[in-house]
């Protein structure tokens, strides 16, 4: 279905959000755990709000509520049950500025590597399928949306135990105007970050998120959820990290054995091609993890106890 992008409607719940408890600090927001009135109900909900210092400068204000509008407005049409609902805004004043909060459940199992430490019976290939899942459907949409920021921080665990993708702050949605600036800022960082995107073309362009470059992203989030260590182990260090991914060195399989299996790790290394249009699409990847490793599947699923 197609849309304009310009005419895209959120609901507004000001007056009716009532934030209590600081959670997490993120680049340039906060996160809060709040209460959303509904009649005679209240329920417990998350907040993104912005930092303060960011409505300093006008030039710096007006950018962040342009990119509130785009991730409130991307987010709300997109909905999976495998990613994180949106409820709505509700605005607040800072600096004189009415700026958005975004609004979505809480989500109290927390993160997806979270929940598999203190959950010993969680399946992580379960839940890594469900991760995928919820990729598939963003990239399959007519209007297909890019992410922008795959990495386990972003999978959250609902109170059924099962993953949703959020955060869809550096998101894109292909074709739509107003997603196509040069002054898009990179998202994600150096171990789930495909290459293409550290590297510009020239000095004044900076490299846009693409499906291919979400993909490459998807099987590093994968490798860390179903090995339980993050990708690039063996490098400590920001300048050794990146001296192994501009030598075009991959994770090294040694250290993921046995709790990724070689299916698993022949089409993470697809995910990793150097040429992003030798990636392969996420809803080939899915339909791959769903065959061989899905409830269907011959092939053994573990836990990580």
């Amino acid at each position: 279905m197609s849309f304009n992008f310009a005419n895209i409607a959120v609901n507004d719940l000001t007056g009716r959000i009532t934030k209590t408890e600081h959670i997490a600090n993120g680049q340039t927001g906060e996160v809060w755990k709040g209460t959303y009135t509904v009649g005679d109900r209240e329920d417990i909900v998350a907040v993104k709000a912005m930092r303060s210092t960011l409505f300093k400068r006008s030039e710096d204000a007006e950018k962040t509520i342009r990119r509130l509008s785009r991730e409130m407005k991307v987010w709300s049409t997109c909905v999976h049950p495998h990613l994180a609902l949106f409820i709505g805004i509700c605005y607040e004043t800072i600096q004189g500025y009415r700026v958005p909060c975004l609004i979505s459940p809480f989500y109290k199992n927390g993160t997806i590597m979270q929940y598999l430490e203190h959950n010993s019976n969680a399946v992580p290939m379960d839940l890594f399928r469900q991760f995928f899942s919820g990729l598939a459907y963003l990239h399959g949409r007519d209007e297909a949306v890019v992410h922008g920021d795959l990495k386990p921080a972003n999978i959250l665990i609902d109170d059924a135990g099962n993953a949703v993708l959020a955060d869809f702050g550096h998101s894109r949605i292909l074709g739509i105007s107003g997603f196509t600036t040069k002054t898009w800022t990179v998202a994600g960082t150096g171990r789930y970050m495909a290459p293409e995107l550290m590297i510009p073309e020239d000095d004044e362009t900076k490299p846009i998120p693409t499906t291919a470059s979400d993909v490459w992203a998807a099987g590093m989030t994968g490798l860390q959820i179903l090995s339980g260590k993050i990708p690039y182990v063996e490098f400590k260090t920001d300048s050794e990290l990146a001296k192994a991914i501009a030598d075009n060195k991959l994770p090294n399989k040694a250290h993921y054995d046995p709790l990724v299996p070689s299916g698993a790790w022949t089409a993470f290394v697809k995910c990793w091609e150097r040429n992003p249009r030798e990636r392969p699409p996420v809803q080939r990847l899915s339909d791959y993890f769903d065959k061989n490793y899905g409830p269907d599947s011959t092939r053994p699923t573990r836990t990580r106890g």
